[in-house]
């Protein structure tokens, strides 16, 4: 897609081709890559959380269901 720019008098401005998204493309990269540095930090930060022993659930359970809860 093109400007018509064939108003202008000046040349500069008739000539000028935008590069689109080209111009913005480092500072994509740049927040892509800061995006993925906090995404693996964090991760490496969540607990890794055990299953519990089944006769634990099942305790858990029945006192639940006991207290209506």
């Amino acid at each position: 897609m093109s400007v018509d720019r064939s108003y202008s008098p000046y040349e500069v401005i008739r000539a000028y081709h935008d590069r689109g998204m080209m111009k913005w493309g480092a500072f994509a990269t740049g927040e892509l890559t800061e995006a993925q540095n906090t995404f693996e930090k964090e991760k490496k930060d969540d607990k890794i959380i055990q299953a519990l022993p089944h006769h634990v659930v099942l305790h858990l359970l029945n006192q639940s269901f006991s207290n209506q809860v």
